[in-house]
């Protein structure tokens, strides 16, 4: 199928050019040292980082009449799939660090991976569908100096500097009666955790030479966990047109999820030692502490989302679709109660993150004007973050602009469909409550095709 030949050449594509991007990107974030990282900001398809982030109320009948998206951040939504969709994306992100006292400004850029996906109806009548794939959810990325002053002539220069995130591979089913929808992910979550500090004797006033010093933690985990999905849609006003054979109707859509707590198994290596270190090479001279493969446990909380949104249907001689769609939704995670890392805690509070997003589009079946067939979005999020290194909170804000682009026209003879997703999300994480502040601008691209597999042929 050219389907198939498609998503090859587009799976090689990311492989080779996303994949191997993180390895050379110069994203510096100190608040990804505390937990396992930053959420990253691109934890839910395209489609929904133009609605800034809503997700588990999203429905399949918002990605259009030109296919689908896949929302992997709601399993029971797999109960909606009407078509084999192949659904991948990457984002383009460019942060500014700033630190307050002493005053200091960083910009880094970097592509990054967001998801592959893939989404297949096992049994339309029935309602039931599946749906796996690979995601990154946090990041861990930061270098950050330090110089005190002893006596106010001595110097220390304290280097920090810390690499790696967590990773999901899953899977997931759902089934879906008339206003129900129930689903699951499972699978494997997998990363690891790099630490180091390096402390360098910058100055000393009799000009004695001192070894620099390196305290290093590497900590690599994984672990199986399960998330559960429900989701539903009903008519609240319906206005029909039988002289022409049109209706019109209101519905609400409505989902909720739930993440269980998860125990990661974990393996770590501590070395403290002093020699001499530089960004090329490293010479140990005579090492202090050294353990390898330390088993340890790490736990994460639960995680709850829920969500609602009101829709206009549009029903037309060619097909329905939603017109405009209104969002929002509460997401919340108690790490400060329950997150630890091998025993220990971090500086951390219960997040909590309030989402919202708009969705309109004029009429896919204006085939005269192709701007009228595209999806567009707007969206918000506001919240605070689940990171608390100053005891001050970390507050989250941005705002989102999306367009769902059909590439090709609707045509009632063939049923391969190709959508870009587009978003653009612009926010801050951290306030003038806290020495740093991080401005962030994030362009992301999804690619979906979409396909009539597995149909049983009427003729032979």
């Amino acid at each position: 199928m050219l389907l198939a030949k498609q998503i090859s050449r587009v799976t090689l594509f990311l492989v080779l050019v996303c994949y191997l991007t993180p390895s050379k990107a110069q994203i510096n974030s100190p608040f990804s040292r505390y937990g396992l990282g930053n959420e990253v900001l691109n934890g839910q398809n395209a489609a929904s980082q133009g609605m800034g982030g809503f997700s588990t109320a999203f429905t399949s009948s918002m990605s259009g009449s030109y296919g689908q998206s896949i929302n992997f951040n709601n399993p029971a939504s797999y109960s909606q799939h009407y078509m084999t969709t192949f659904d991948l994306a990457t984002s383009l992100s460019q942060t500014i660090l700033q630190r307050i006292e002493p005053s200091a400004r960083e910009k880094s850029a970097y592509l990054v991976p967001n998801y592959l996906a893939i989404g297949v109806p096992i049994n339309k009548k029935k309602k039931i569908g599946f749906a796996f794939g690979l995601q990154p959810l946090t990041s861990i990325r930061y270098s950050v100096n330090q110089v005190e002053n002893f006596n106010g002539q001595d110097s220390l220069l304290n280097s920090y500097r810390g690499d790696g995130g967590l990773n999901q591979l899953f899977i997931g089913a759902a089934k879906g009666w008339k206003y129900l929808s129930l689903g699951f992910n499972t699978g494997f979550n997998f990363g690891r955790k790099d630490i180091e500090t390096f402390k360098t004797i910058s100055y000393n006033r009799d000009s004695s030479y001192f070894y620099q010093s390196k305290s290093s933690t590497k900590t690599s985990f994984s672990g199986l966990f399960l998330k559960l999905g429900a989701q539903g849609e009903f008519t609240i006003l319906k206005k029909e047109r039988p002289a022409i054979k049109e209706r019109t109707e209101y519905t609400i859509s409505y989902g909720a999820t739930y993440t269980l707590d998860q125990s990661l198994r974990a393996k770590q290596d501590v070395t403290r030692s002093i020699g001499t270190y530089t960004a090329s090479i490293e010479t140990p001279l005579d090492t202090a502490l050294s353990t390898i493969n330390q088993r340890g446990r790490i736990t994460l909380p639960s995680f709850i989302s829920v969500g609602f949104a009101l829709h206009k249907k549009e029903t037309v001689a060619r097909g329905s679709y939603d017109q405009w769609v209104f969002g929002i939704e509460v997401n919340q995670a108690s790490w400060k109660d329950s997150y630890s890392f091998y025993g220990k805690k971090d500086p951390l509070s219960n997040s909590l993150m309030i989402r919202g997003g708009i969705q309109y589009n004029p009429d896919p079946y204006a085939f005269e004007n192709y701007w009228s067939s595209v999806t567009y979005r707007v969206g918000f999020f506001s919240g605070k973050d689940y990171v608390n290194i100053d005891n001050n909170g970390l507050k989250i804000t941005g705002f989102s602009l999306g367009l769902g682009l059909p590439v090709r026209k609707y045509r009632s003879y063939d049923y391969q469909y190709t959508i870009l997703n587009a978003a653009l999300q612009i926010g801050q994480r951290g306030s003038n409550a806290n020495n740093f502040k991080e401005n962030f601008v994030q362009f992301t691209l999804g690619y979906s095709l979409s396909d009539m597999w597995f149909n049983k042929r009427k003729y032979d």
